[in-house]
C-alpha cells in the first residue's frame, strides 16, 4: 500500500550547473544558461513534489563539485547520482555518499561498444559499488540495451534503467529492450526511471510505461523530470510531463512510483 502523503513526491531526474564552469573535453552539448536549484525547487508545488535527486551533468564529466554543493543547501530533502572514474577510491566514494550521492551513472550515448564492462576493473568496480547499497543508472542509445545488459551477466549491482530504458520506435529493437531487462530482472534489482520522453524517438511514452509497468511491477518505476530538459529545452513542461505518469501506470499506483519507490531507492528518511 502506498504511503504516498498528499503534498509528498520525489522528482528523481533533474540536473543543476553553472553558466561558467567549462566542459569536459568532447562534451555533446553544454547549456549556455545556468539551471540553478531554486529554479527546479520552485516548480516542485506544481506536481507536489517535495524530494529531488541531482543527477550529474555528462558536460561535467567526473566533476561532480557543483552537484554537490547544490545538495548541500538542501541535504534532508536532495540525494545525487554521481559520476565517477572505475578506479575511484573508497575515501572518495565515501565522500559522496557523506554529500548525499547514493548512484553513480553511466551515459553510454555514443559508445561503439561496451565489452570493457567485462573487464576485471569494471566487475571489481560494480562490485564495490553493489557492497555500498548503490546502483547503477545507465543511459543508452535506442534499442541497444540488450547488447548493453549482457556485460552485466558476471555482476550483482542494481541498475536504473534511465528515460523508459531508451528502446528506439522499432518493434523489435523494443521487444528486445523488455526481454533484456526482464531477463537481468532475475538475477539484481533492476528499475526503470520514467523521464526523458522527448528522447525516445517518437515512442509513445505512454505505452511504454505501461509495460514497464508490466515487465518490472509496481515497485520499480520511478518518476524524473528531466528539468532543465538540457538539449530539448522547449520539449520541457514540468506539469504536463508528472501529470503523464498517471496516464502511463494509472492513477492507483501513482504514490508508489512517485514516493515509495523512490524513498526506499534513494534511501530517503
Amino acid at each position: 500500500m502506498s504511503t504516498l502523503q498528499p503534498t509528498q513526491g520525489i522528482d528523481t531526474h533533474a540536473h543543476v550547473f553553472s553558466s561558467t564552469a567549462p566542459p569536459v573535453g568532447g562534451a555533446r552539448y553544454r547549456p549556455a544558461y545556468a539551471a540553478r536549484l531554486q529554479t527546479w525547487q520552485a516548480l516542485w508545488p506544481l506536481a507536489r513534489i517535495t524530494r529531488g535527486v541531482l543527477v550529474q551533468p555528462s558536460f561535467f564529466g567526473t566533476d561532480n563539485a557543483e552537484m554537490l554543493a547544490a545538495i548541500g543547501q538542501d541535504p534532508l530533502r536532495l540525494r545525487g547520482v554521481a559520476v565517477v572514474a572505475r578506479t575511484v577510491g573508497d575515501e572518495q566514494l565515501a565522500r559522496l555518499e557523506e554529500g548525499g550521492v547514493r548512484a553513480v551513472r553511466l551515459n553510454l550515448k555514443g559508445a561503439e561498444e561496451h565489452s570493457a564492462f567485462m573487464a576485471a576493473d569494471w566487475k571489481a568496480f560494480f562490485a564495490r559499488i553493489h557492497a555500498r547499497g548503490w546502483h547503477v543508472e545507465i543511459y543508452v542509445d535506442h534499442g541497444r540495451l540488450p547488447e548493453v545488459a549482457v556485460k552485466f551477466n558476471a555482476s550483482e549491482v542494481a541498475l536504473v534503467l534511465d528515460h523508459f530504458g531508451n528502446p528506439g520506435i522499432d518493434k523489435r529493437a523494443i521487444e528486445a529492450t523488455f526481454d533484456a531487462a526482464e531477463k537481468l530482472a532475475t538475477s539484481r534489482a533492476v528499475w526503470c526511471k520514467l523521464s526523458g520522453p522527448y528522447r525516445l524517438g517518437g515512442t509513445d511514452r505512454l505505452s511504454l510505461g505501461s509495460r514497464w509497468l508490466e515487465v518490472l511491477g509496481p515497485a520499480r518505476l520511478v518518476w524524473g523530470s528531466d528539468w532543465p530538459y538540457t538539449s530539448h529545452e522547449s520539449a520541457g513542461d514540468y506539469r504536463r510531463l508528472h501529470d503523464d505518469l498517471a496516464a502511463s501506470v494509472g492513477k492507483e499506483r501513482r504514490g508508489a512510483v512517485l514516493w515509495d519507490n523512490a524513498a526506499r531507492l534513494y534511501r530517503f528518511d
